[in-house]
Order: C-alpha cells, then sequence, then structure tokens
C-alpha cells in the first residue's frame, strides 16, 4: 500500500503554478499564519472559543488580512511546505475547542497536542511538499534555450466580450499534448511540453485546437478562453510534458481589454 508521504514526493503532475511568485501558496501561508495567531491569542486568554460564533470574527479577520498574501507572494510562497501542516493542526484546534469542552489554556492539554502535531507534521511533510508543490530550483529540470509567447492577444489588445482564440508559440522547444507521463516523454524536457495557462491568477483549463503529440508536437498553439469586460491578464507557463516547472520558469503574460 502506497503512503501518503509516497503519494504526496510521487505527483508528476502540478494542479496549479507552483515556485516562487504562486499566488495560493502564498494565500495559505498567510492564512495558516493568522489560524496561528488566533490560537496564540486564545492560548493566552485574549479571546474565548466557548462556541461556533466565536470564531466568526477571527476567521473573517483571517481570511482577510491573508488576501493581501499575494503582495508578497514571491516569499511567502516559498513558506507554503511547512505552513500547510502548520494551518491543518491549528485550524483542527480550534474547531474542538470551539465545539467541545476542550480548552485552549497554556497548561490544556489541547494546546499541547496541537503545538506537537504542527511541529512533527511540519518536520514530517515539509520535504514532500516541497517537492510536489513548490520544487526548488535544481529540483527542476532544466531550460535550456526555450522560450513562450503570446501572440493573441497582444499587449493592450481591444477584445469583444465572449469566447475568442488564445495562440501561444513556442520556440527552442516543442507542445505536447500535456499531462503526459515522464516515462513517455523525450529526454529533453523542452520537447513535447505543457503550457499552464491562468487568466487573472486563476488557473484555466485548455484544450488545443491542433493534434499535438508526443510523436509531432506543435510549435502553435491555439485555444478558446470566454472573457468578461474589463481589464485581464493571461499568464501563460511552459513546463516540461508532465506539468513540472521549468528552471529557470519559461513564462510569458500580457494585459488587454475586454470591452
Amino acid at each position: 500500500m502506497t503512503g501518503p508521504l509516497e503519494v504526496l514526493a510521487g505527483l508528476p503532475v502540478f494542479v496549479a503554478h507552483g515556485g516562487p511568485g504562486s499566488t495560493w501558496q502564498a494565500l495559505v501561508t498567510g492564512f495558516a499564519v493568522g489560524l496561528l495567531l488566533i490560537v496564540a491569542l486564545a492560548v493566552a486568554g485574549r479571546i474565548r472559543l466557548t462556541s461556533a460564533d466565536d470564531l466568526v470574527l477571527p476567521l473573517a479577520a483571517v481570511a482577510v488580512l491573508s488576501s493581501l498574501a499575494p503582495l508578497a507572494d514571491y516569499w511567502l510562497s516559498d513558506w507554503v511546505g511547512w505552513a500547510f501542516p502548520m494551518g491543518l493542526a491549528m485550524l483542527a484546534g480550534l474547531l474542538l475547542a470551539a465545539f467541545t469542552s476542550l480548552e485552549l489554556t497554556l497548561r490544556s492539554p489541547l494546546t499541547w497536542a496541537v503545538t506537537a502535531v504542527a511541529v512533527v507534521g511540519a518536520l514530517v511533510l515539509y520535504a514532500p511538499i516541497t517537492r510536489a508543490w513548490h520544487p526548488p530550483a535544481d529540483y527542476l529540470p532544466l531550460a535550456d534555450d526555450a522560450q513562450v509567447e503570446i501572440l493573441v492577444p497582444e499587449e493592450g489588445a481591444q477584445i469583444e466580450a465572449g469566447t475568442f482564440e488564445v495562440a501561444v508559440a513556442v520556440t527552442g522547444g516543442s507542445i505536447g499534448p500535456g499531462n503526459a507521463a515522464l516515462v513517455d516523454l523525450p529526454p529533453d524536457p523542452e520537447e513535447a511540453g505543457g503550457l499552464a495557462v491562468s487568466l487573472d491568477g486563476e488557473r484555466i483549463v485548455t484544450s488545443y485546437l491542433e493534434d499535438c503529440s508526443i510523436e509531432q508536437p506543435c510549435q502553435t498553439v491555439t485555444f478558446p478562453i470566454e472573457v468578461e469586460a474589463g481589464t485581464h491578464e493571461l499568464f501563460v507557463e511552459f513546463t516540461r510534458g508532465d506539468g513540472m516547472p521549468l528552471a529557470p520558469q519559461v513564462t510569458a503574460r500580457v494585459t488587454f481589454e475586454v470591452n
């Protein structure tokens, strides 16, 4: 049977942008730090947690403050390996204190149990979480000369609301079907690569209009996306064919207007 650590360590596909600047990882880190502060205030006797209602205001405050985390996403995202297990332990402790007779005080068993789980969880899970979600540069496949370019839309373009086709080109490499198994990919990580596409910071699923395969990859692909009126930023990252980011990252972004 495969344990949770092996599963985390062996995840081949990245479900969202990882590495420095990952906004969702910065949000996780910010929220975890906020939960730690709530627990610390409860242990110090500054707030009471005797019912579910007592959690509403503190959690709302943490949600608001953690929304500022993307402003420092390049640094905060580096801490997700520590923050995620710690945050889960803090959240479990807060829920137990609010919904049961257990208390978060300096000498209570719950406080020491939460602390122990947070420390042990962070120490044990840091490495596999980092490898799966935020791999260091020396762990990533190297990008030699690959470059990615967003052909459509161009920077500052004016587009009508609705569905339109995005065009992306890769030089110094090629684009495969994406989400392929590592064993099926060519030795060069820049060949038959994948594209991770985000619109306004949210990952979107793409479906190429071209038939790109590992044996016959594409240099340029097009795919439809739907946009509403307003200013939008399109971000594209060229990855290895299984979704693993390259080092250094190969990215492109454009800002455009939708009428």
